[in-house]
């Protein structure tokens, strides 16, 4: 009797440590959800648009890619399953494309596109940004 209270006793600690195993920091399920929105919002564009148009809607696809793929990684690192990662990309899929497609509703957004491209890479070859202690 007394390894059975022992066992439930300890069940709840086993699984908190199991739930805490898969969870990642708000700024990497940003950077999943800019990652997702991006991709979505520019992968389908109308056909009325011009190339400038599609290499700079590429540009975002191709940052939102790699925000998935880092994101990817971190959650894979924090012990999501690839299953389980596949599982929350589809939601989240799901969630967005109404949204960034004009049928949903805005409001539901968790980021705005600013709050997004804030995330993305600096372009190959772009200068670096000016550093607020630069010597005078």
């Amino acid at each position: 009797m007394n390894k059975l209270i022992l066992a439930l006793a300890l069940a709840p600690a086993l699984l908190t440590t199991a739930v805490q195993a898969q969870t990642v920091a708000e700024d990497v399920s940003k950077q999943l959800w800019c990652g997702t929105a991006l991709v979505v919002a520019f992968s389908n564009p109308p056909a009325d648009v011009t190339k400038e148009q599609l290499a700079e809607a590429q540009v975002y696809i191709d940052g939102g890619n790699k925000l998935l793929d880092d994101a990817g990684q971190k959650h894979l690192d924090a012990g999501f399953t690839e299953e389980q990662l596949t599982t929350l990309k589809s939601g989240l899929v799901a969630e967005i494309t109404p949204i960034v497609s004009g049928t949903g509703d805005p409001s539901k957004a968790k980021y705005t596109f600013d709050d997004c491209v804030s995330l993305l890479p600096a372009p190959a070859g772009a200068p670096a940004p000016a550093s607020s202690s630069s010597a005078q």
